[in-house]
């Protein structure tokens, strides 16, 4: 019983997705709130804070900068705006660019839907996005698992450190099993993703 309350008090703590404080709703599984996601693990993959990158995706959506066809129609100057006055000044130039090459080669690629990469390796195939290698896809893939068959179950390193600190099963499969339901499962994986990087909850502390 132990674990199943650690579990719980994961998740009803920090179960957050990172997708869904940006706006994404990758539960839909359409192209544009994919895209967004994609987004958002090109900006969580830099040297940055996790509620900076939050932050900055969320402002994009705002403006209507998470479609790719007004990404291609912004210019430069735009994007970096949003960027840099929301929460990402650091990699503002740099991330503008990765959004506006990432959003034609989705285009030109995929049609402007990056489903597409479910046909082949979808791991291998989000490294191809500009600002994502192996750590970007495993961020990509920890959420959009909750709708692409292909890549459940999958935790990540940080989500596997923090399950063993708490005394939790560190084998995907067996945490998917404790979770109960693969949306619950997602919400776990994000929830010892955070304590791996912020600190369990005081609920998850207590529960242990």
């Amino acid at each position: 019983m132990a674990q199943e309350d650690v579990a719980k008090a994961l998740i009803d703590a920090q179960g957050s997705l990172y997708s869904e404080e940006m706006g994404a709703h990758i539960e839909h599984d359409t192209p544009q709130e994919l895209f967004h996601w994609l987004i958002g693990a090109v900006m969580l993959s830099a040297r940055i804070n996790a509620g900076n990158a939050v932050e900055g995706a969320r402002a994009l959506r705002k403006k209507g900068l998470h479609k790719i066809e007004a990404i291609l129609k912004a210019d430069r100057a735009q994007i970096v705006r949003v960027l840099n006055r929301n929460g990402y000044a650091r990699y503002d130039k740099s991330t503008a660019d990765y959004i506006r090459d990432n959003a034609r080669f989705v285009e030109e690629e995929y049609g402007g839907d990056i489903r597409g990469m479910r046909v082949a390796d979808p791991m291998k195939a989000v490294q191809r996005i500009k600002g994502i290698g192996p750590a970007g896809a495993e961020i990509f893939a920890r959420e959009v698992q909750l709708v692409w068959d292909e890549l459940y179950p999958v935790l990540g390193k940080p989500g596997a450190k923090a399950a063993t600190e708490l005394g939790l099963p560190e084998e995907p499969e067996r945490l998917a099993e404790l979770a109960g339901s693969r949306e619950r499962f997602v919400r776990l994986v994000a929830a010892l993703t955070r304590a791996a990087l912020e600190g369990p909850a005081e609920q998850v502390t207590a529960a242990r």
